[in-house]
């Protein structure tokens, strides 16, 4: 069941994951799965998505998980390690955010990205800060 309240609406409309694409499928107080479709505009020069689009997805996934109890969060720092590439025959790229702490000012949500098949293509942590 997601934990979806007013400030949580307002504070989701994201003009840049609106721009690139990324769509929040789910959001609860623990836990947030996203996607996004892979384009050829995301990608570089070998076909290959692009880092910051791997951290984009990342990032907004996270963030959904931290935001989803109401309150507001910005990023306060990153860190992504990347296996695996993405190529557009992939079509789509899934963010899955786990909150591994979550403190007074603070929440600190492990991010994983994968492809339709189960492959992890990347993990990391984000922190991000309530204001």
């Amino acid at each position: 069941r997601s934990v979806m309240t007013e400030k949580q609406h307002y504070s989701e409309k994201q003009p840049y994951s609106d721009f690139l694409g990324i769509e929040i499928t789910e959001a609860n107080a623990n836990y947030a799965k996203g996607r996004l479709k892979v384009l050829p505009e995301l990608t570089d020069m070998l076909t290959h998505m692009t880092g910051g689009a791997y951290g984009s997805l990342a990032d907004a996934v996270g963030g959904a998980a931290a935001r989803a109890t109401g309150d507001i969060y910005v990023t306060q720092c990153c860190s992504l390690q990347y296996y695996v590439s993405t190529e557009v025959s992939d079509e789509y790229l899934y963010g899955y955010a786990e909150v591994r702490h979550r403190g007074s000012r603070t929440c600190i949500v492990a991010v994983e990205l994968r492809h339709a098949d189960g492959t992890v293509v990347c993990d990391g942590q984000y922190s991000y800060s309530k204001i």
